[in-house]
């Protein structure tokens, strides 16, 4: 029987506090300015690697979303980009993920799948990278990916390739809400800004970096944004859910990434869990915490 070594991580997914877009490069992309938190909600990827290995063999499964295995899957590109940057050439190894992030939603769960393959490669096989080594390797996959490795609570700019740190979040409680048939492309979205060309202003970062440092709950509400909520439909659902959540003691309400999910910040469970009752069927909900930069994602 073959020897096998396997080890279960935690994927967080992200909420971006505040989102700016402030110019389209040369190359394609987007520069960005953001304040992003991971949550625990969380995917768990179970990840094995099979010791008489003789050739080279990836293979994904993805309970939840089973129309994105292997090559389609971002876990199998993190992996190859892995085993590319180390020069393995012989491994068999199988990735299991139990998908609980909704995808399309602006939550990175795809990237913080693919980051969590890379903490799980890197111990299985005992390549010991150091954080930069794998925010280099996850810079190929995925604009998120760094800061997925990275955790917590962060500022990131450029594509997401720069990230620095940034005064923890003050919340406790979190509500999120994936409106229901309500999916987002995030290249159409891009587009919709190139096409309405309503960048971001640097001066709105900086607000929003003093207040992160204040930890005042408040100044940082006042200073939230979203560039992307700019060229949503104004008879989208997700107004109404952030409506919903403000009239029910929701500090702020904002939507994540390039939506369609929606955050509110509370002060407790109680006043989410009225919240969430208001929102009733027109979103799947969760309640969530932070996932800090020193929290355990290995399992086991």
């Amino acid at each position: 029987m073959e020897n096998i070594k396997k080890i279960s991580v935690l994927a967080p997914a992200k909420i971006n506090l505040y989102l700016g877009v402030v110019s389209h490069r040369e190359d394609g992309y987007h520069d960005i300015e953001s304040v992003m938190q991971t949550i625990d909600l969380c995917d768990k990827l179970t990840v094995s690697s099979y010791e008489s290995a003789d050739s080279a063999d990836i293979t994904v499964s993805c309970r939840g979303a089973e129309s994105i295995n292997d090559e389609k899957n971002i876990a199998y590109k993190a992996a190859r980009a892995f085993f590319d940057h180390t020069k393995i050439e012989k491994y068999n190894v199988n990735i299991e993920i139990d998908k609980k992030i909704p995808m399309e939603a602006g939550l990175g769960g795809g990237s913080s799948d693919a980051a969590a393959t890379l903490h799980a490669l890197d111990n299985l096989f005992g390549t010991k990278l150091t954080e930069s080594e794998l925010c280099l390797i996850g810079a190929r996959v995925g604009a998120d990916v760094p800061f997925l490795l990275r955790r917590g609570t962060a500022y990131v700019q450029g594509i997401g390739e720069i990230i620095s740190d940034c005064t923890p979040s003050p919340f406790v409680t979190i509500l999120v809400a994936f409106p229901n048939g309500e999916k987002v492309s995030t290249k159409e979205a891009y587009a919709k800004i190139d096409s309405a060309r309503i960048f971001s202003s640097r001066e709105d970062f900086e607000k929003m970096k003093e207040a992160m440092r204040s930890c005042d709950i408040y100044r940082i509400a006042d200073a939230s944004a979203n560039i992307f909520e700019d060229v949503i439909p104004n008879d989208s659902v997700i107004f109404r859910i952030k409506e919903d959540m403000k009239k029910n003691g929701a500090l702020f309400s904002l939507m994540s990434g390039s939506g369609s999910a929606v955050f509110g910040i509370f002060d407790d469970v109680r006043t989410a869990k009225r919240a969430r009752e208001a929102i009733g069927d027109a979103a799947q909900t969760f309640i969530s915490g932070i996932f800090t930069r020193d929290a355990s994602y290995i399992e086991n």
